[in-house]
């Protein structure tokens, strides 16, 4: 399917491929088109490693020193000078990247030879149409004032219980770890409701869901354009005990548009990497994406197997370099198992993505979930969660709802990734991630379907007190 969301009740998450560097599309030159331009380097920038406050945030900067990692001239934001030249030859830029040293920009095809000729630019490729701002489609008339779904007496976790249970996630709760502290960022394509759905209302209360941003039409304005990223969302932040309660429900969280739901195209990559470049530079412990790329509009975009390196796409080179940051870059699978490609997406092929399947309540793999190896005979994906008939926040009125797809897998254990990174702030992300893998039930024997199997959250933990 070419829908870039991994849930099987709204699309799959799998889409794309890169077209040759260079490769251009032709159009009319009325016709505004995105493009992606890389840079041969930095130099003469005006960046120090001694004044990372000029594009890293106090949180961020606190969290490379936490975990000894230092700051090095791939966190500096491209040449401003670069960037001058740029649009002086006629295009405006949308976003950039640090770790990539590129801007995403959009203009008339017109522009290129000029752009082209500018003696810092290294490679250009199209990346897809240029869309404008449409107007907001944010529903303010939901009707949220009521519950209206029963109350489960006795259950904190409510309709919420077996999901997270199946990973004994309510266990590592019970021990005092619920994210606190932990920002989680989460990238999507829209978070329709979360402003005002009583399944967040202690996130507002207590100030935990930060600044929004909308990578996509370039604002803050998030609360529109798809329900996906607040079903996603409610996994791990809702907090209505009896009824729903996720796996972090302490965290503070950053929600990010990334998805544009008008159309599939590399542009999609490319929001990608800068709202994973947006969230480092917040400062967040956790990031999770139910997103995923194989195939596009224009085929000629269209990822091969082949192309599964974890190292080709721009996305898939942002988790690794994220995941060398000190993130731990959470990634649902896709929902391809059941389909000819059958395989994993991209991100969740970067070395640096833990990437998850999805399984039934009672353990058995979901039809539906993707399956590795990557191109390169790596196994993926790292490990299964329940996804398939899971609870989930309804975005328009105040109700649970059912769902499947390794959507919600990702973000099941996204929510107790954080868990862990309370108990363990200076675990590095390989220590973590090695722990979940190592306690989960298929560590001995890990396989392309399941990876190394059903994680077990309290296991991890003591794990990871056995090896500080």
């Amino acid at each position: 399917m070419k829908k870039t969301i991994f849930s099987s009740a709204i699309a799959c998450l799998l889409c794309f491929a890169l077209p040759a560097l260079g490769q251009e599309k032709t159009t009319d030159n009325n016709d505004q088109q995105f493009y992606w331009v890389a840079f041969k380097d930095k130099a003469n920038t005006p960046y120090t490693v001694d004044a990372p406050e000029a594009f890293l945030s106090p949180r961020a900067i606190a969290r490379r020193q936490k975990l000894g990692i230092p700051v090095t001239t791939e966190d500096f934001p491209p040449n401003p000078g670069y960037l001058k030249g740029i649009t002086e030859a006629g295009a405006k830029v949308h976003h950039t990247s640090r770790w990539l040293n590129a801007a995403t920009i959009y203009g008339e095809s017109a522009m290129l030879p000029a752009i082209k000729s500018l003696p810092f630019v290294d490679t250009i490729w199209y990346a897809g149409p240029y869309r404008a701002k449409g107007k907001a489609s944010v529903e303010r008339d939901a009707k949220m004032d009521k519950l209206k779904s029963k109350a489960l007496t006795g259950q904190h976790y409510g309709y919420g219980t077996k999901q997270i249970k199946a990973i004994n996630g309510d266990s590592l709760h019970l021990m005092g770890y619920r994210g606190k502290g932990v920002l989680v960022a989460v990238m999507d394509g829209g978070f329709t409701g979360v402003d005002r759905s009583p399944f967040f209302d202690s996130l507002r209360a207590d100030n935990r869901l930060l600044t929004s941003m909308d990578m996509v039409d370039k604002d803050t304005l998030v609360w529109e354009s798809s329900s996906h990223g607040t079903k996603v969302l409610s996994t791990m932040a809702a907090n209505q005990p009896e009824v729903l309660v996720g796996t972090a429900p302490d965290a503070t969280y950053v929600c990010i548009k990334t998805e544009d739901t008008r159309g599939e195209h590399r542009i999609e990559e490319c929001h990608w990497v800068a709202g994973l470049e947006y969230a480092d530079s917040l400062g967040a412990d956790v990031m999770n994406s139910s997103l995923g790329y194989t195939q596009f509009d224009e085929v000629s975009m269209n990822y091969t197997a082949k192309d599964l390196t974890g190292s080709i796409s721009v996305a898939s080179q942002a988790a690794n370099i994220a995941a060398r940051k000190g993130m731990l870059v959470v990634t649902s699978a896709g929902n391809e198992g059941s389909s000819p490609w059958r395989r994993i997406g991209i991100p969740a092929d970067a070395a640096g993505a833990f990437s998850i399947g999805a399984t039934a309540l009672n353990g058995d793999l979901a039809s539906f979930s993707s399956v590795g190896p990557t191109a390169d005979r790596r196994i993926k994906p790292d490990i299964v969660a329940p996804g398939a008939w899971v609870t989930l926040a309804d975005a328009y009125q105040y109700q649970v709802t059912i769902g499947s797809g390794t959507s919600f897998a990702s973000p099941i254990v996204a929510g107790m990734v954080a868990c862990l990174r309370e108990a363990y702030p200076e675990a590095s992300v390989e220590e973590l991630l090695d722990a979940i893998r190592s306690s989960s039930s298929q560590s001995d024997l890990p396989d392309v379907a399941v990876g190394y199997g059903m994680p077990d959250f309290v296991k991890a933990y003591l794990a990871l007190r056995k090896h500080p």
